[in-house]
Formats: structure tokens, sequence, C-alpha cells
């Protein structure tokens, strides 16, 4: 359910606010650096975020040890929670997630200790910190930017939801606003829209502030011109890059050439935020799939109650699933527009989009990415206290396809003491080894059962993308 239809505003598309789905986290991040092109106040933004990076920098050169008053002043406001209330992040499963702690705070800290140590006094750009210390990516940029930035979107939302005749209920917000000269976090009562799915408060943020991966991130320096020498040496070609631990070991040996990259992208003309229309990652066409899904109800006459009644909508989800790529467009989601695929997950969001729809008619609860010890499962669906399954998506072509059904989803079911799992199998290529390993998946299914003894089902989905009429005549 996003943020437009829960409180009734039309052509939700045409405005500059990003509709969140407001009972999944969508995977894209804040981009500080888009803010200097932003307008709107939003330079004016930036400059709030670099001073508190600023001060905290003044905290770490004075600290004379970790246990110090400025050194603990500094991890204070380099705390960042993740802000459940944007539902933003990589916490998909829901929009509360664990957000950066203590040692996180640790790790920038040290980070920024590196910076100064190498003559860099004051930042210009905080994502240079997450080029120099491994633990400060996408998610904690974005995360801290929101944090230290709140009482920007909070203004940003208010003016929204007056535009629209959303309704504000007062809520204690955590962070709302933060006081440098004492160095803390201050919390605040704040009129705000709630989240029906949560009963919390819900921010919005400027789509054109959104990115999957920040403009200024290590991979990127790692790729540019100022470091053909270093791969050289290092004996890497441009385009092969190296696990970021190694690329922040390589940037701390030279912390103002990230610095010169940094400044370099300023004048860049190709700085875009993440690109809606094209969707290259599906994180927001899934709602395609829900709007199939209501055109196409199952006709259910009572609540699954049982393992076998839960097995059975399932069942059914899965071939309307299955029909809705094959046969109603749906394939078309999971490829861009220049006949790439897209990644694995926008298969997974997909058959999310279309399942909680159905899902939901039932009272059936549909988590995703719920972790269980060995990792996440895509989805665990659940019906009253007995009544459960899971649900693993992998892509035919996938390194790791049989492994999936051989290994991980019998895993995740020992793990969640789980008699069902269903193992979905998109195929996206005509290659032979993906012929072949659609053709092997009955038995495979059926052998991964044997020796599992758990009730393993499949859906084979064929997602390739149709022949053009000249091709199917042969011309």
């Amino acid at each position: 359910m996003r943020f437009a239809e829960t409180f009734g505003i039309k052509n939700a598309k045409r405005n500059d606010w990003f509709d969140v789905d407001l009972t999944v986290d969508t995977k894209l991040f804040v981009d500080p650096f888009l803010m200097l092109r932003a307008g709107e106040g939003w330079p004016q933004a930036h400059a709030d975020l670099v001073a508190h990076f600023a001060h905290c920098y003044e905290l770490v050169a004075k600290a004379p040890h970790e246990q110090s008053l400025s050194a603990k002043q500094a991890r204070r406001l380099l705390t960042f929670p993740e802000p459940a209330e944007f539902c933003l992040g990589y916490t998909s499963a829901s929009t509360k997630g664990s957000g950066g702690g203590a040692g996180r705070a640790v790790a920038i800290a040290d980070g920024i200790a590196v910076a100064i140590a190498a003559g860099l006094k004051h930042p210009e750009h905080i994502e240079e910190i997450g080029i120099l210390n491994e633990r400060f990516g996408a998610d904690s940029i974005s995360d801290a930017t929101l944090n230290i930035l709140k009482a920007h979107f909070i203004r940003y939302t208010q003016t929204i939801a007056g535009d629209h005749g959303v309704p504000l209920e007062p809520h204690q917000l955590r962070n709302a606003s933060v006081d440098l000269e004492h160095s803390r976090w201050e919390s605040d009562a704040v009129d705000l829209p709630t989240n029906p799915s949560t009963g919390g408060p819900v921010l919005l943020v400027p789509k054109r502030l959104l990115r999957n991966l920040p403009t200024l991130n290590a991979e990127d320096w790692f790729q540019s011109d100022l470091n053909d020498e270093l791969r050289t040496s290092l004996n890497v070609s441009i385009g092969k890059t190296l696990p970021k631990a190694r690329i922040v070991q390589e940037a701390r040996k030279n912390p103002k050439a990230v610095r010169e990259w940094a400044r370099r992208q300023q004048s860049r003309p190709d700085l875009f935020s993440y690109d809606f229309e094209e969707d290259p990652l599906g994180v927001v066409s899934y709602d395609e799939a829900g709007e199939y899904a209501a055109k196409h109800p199952i006709g259910l006459h009572h609540v699954p109650v049982t393992q076998d009644d839960l097995s059975y909508l399932m069942g059914e989800v899965l071939k309307r699933f299955k029909d809705f790529v094959e046969q109603g467009g749906g394939w078309s989601l999971l490829w861009d527009s220049e006949g790439r695929e897209k990644p694995e997950e926008a298969a997974q969001l997909l058959f999310m989009g279309m399942s909680r729809a159905y899902l939901r008619q039932a009272g059936v609860e549909l988590d995703r990415e719920v972790e269980l010890g060995r990792g996440p499962v895509d989805f665990k669906a659940s019906s009253g206290a007995n009544a459960r399954l899971l649900v693993e998506i992998k892509k035919v072509h996938n390194g790791k396809f049989w492994n999936g059904l051989r290994d991980q989803l019998p895993s995740y079911l020992t793990s969640d003491d789980t008699k069902e799992g269903w193992f979905v199998a998109i195929q996206y290529r005509e290659a032979k080894s993906s012929m072949d390993r659609v053709a092997q998946l009955p038995t495979e299914v059926k052998q991964a059962a044997a020796v599992t003894g758990r009730d393993l089902r499949f859906m084979a989905v064929d997602a390739r993308r149709p022949l053009s009429a000249s091709k199917i005549k042969g011309g």
C-alpha cells in the first residue's frame, strides 16, 4: 500500500515526492551529492549536513583517547539509527531496521581520524568517509543524511500533507533535531501523517534526491582515471573491481586522491536521480502485479486455517503469477528497455506485489527476507498458529540455482521448523543449460524432498522476451 493510495491522492506519479510503499522498505537511498543541484533549499540542507560532520571532525581531532569526553560526543553524534518513518533502505522485510549502532559510530570516527591524519581536516562530502571506511556504505550514508536533516524532511512532508489534505497526528519522533552546541540529539512531538501499517509517522523525500547508490562511492573512485596506475600495480583491469575492504585499504594510503576525485564529480553533466520510469531495479513497477491480481481474483470460501488450505492458496497464487508473467505482459517488467535482465530481486518484488494482494484478502501474512540462521529466505507465508510455508525465487541461470533447491531452501525450512517450501524458477534465457535445468526440475525437487523429508514444491515461470513478429515469420 503506497502513501498516495492510503490517503486518496490522485496522479501521484506527477508529484515531486516519492510515493513510498508503507509496508515494505524500498531499496533506494538519499544521495547527499544530488542536493547540490536540487534547488528549493536542498543546497542549504547539504551545507547543514557537512556542518554536522565538520563538528564531528573537530571532536575527533581534539580527542586524546577513545574514552575522552570529545570522543564520546563524536560517537553520539555519529550514531544514526535507521529512520523507519522514511520506509527506505535495506531492511525490506518491514520498515523497521537495525540502523547504525555504537560499533558503526566507532568505525565512522575511525574513518574521520584517517582523513584528518592525511590533512583533510574539514569534510567537503560525507561520502568521502564511505570510501575510507568499509562499514559506511549506501545505507549508512542515507541513514546519516536522513537523521541529520530530519527537520528539513519534516517541513517538506508537512507542506505536501497540507497541499493534499492529508491528516496529521502528533508523533514522538526520535532525532527530530540535533543540538551541536551540546553534542546531542533531540526527540520531539511532531505532527505528521500516520502509517496505518505501523502506527508510526511517515516522512517523504523528493524523488530527485534518490538513487540506488551514492554518486560518490568506493567502486567508482577505484575505477576513475585517477587510479590507472593503482589498478596497474594491483594487476586489475578497468571494469574489474576489488572487495570494498581492499579498496578502502588503498584509499587510506592516499585520502587526498579521494578528495580530488570528489571535487571533480561536481562538474559532471551526467548526475541523475533514480530513473523511476525505467525502474532498472524493479523497485516500483511491481505495483502492476497487484493491479493484475485485483482483476483476477481467487475464489476463497474461508480463511486458510490448515497447512493444506495455505498450500492450495499458494499454488493458486503462483499459477496466477505464472500467467501474469507469461501471458499478461509481466515479463516486460523483468527486462529494461535495452533488453537487459533486471536483477533477481525484481522478480521477487513482482511476486510480492501480486501475492500480497491475494494473501491479504485471505488473512495470510507475507514477510519478506526473513532471517533464518544461514541467511534470509525470500518469503514466509503464515496463517494462524501452525500453517506456514517458505518461498525461494531463483533465476534459472543463477550459478547457485541448484544450491538454492538442494541446500538453501531445506536449510531455511529446518531453521524455521517448517514442513513446506516452494521453489520458483524464473527462466530468462534460451541457452541449452537453462532449458535442461527446467526439464530436470521435477526430478530434482522430488529427490530433494526425499533427502530432506520436507514437502518441496515448485513452479517454473518463463520470463523470456517473446520473439518479435518478424522473427516468428523468419524475417
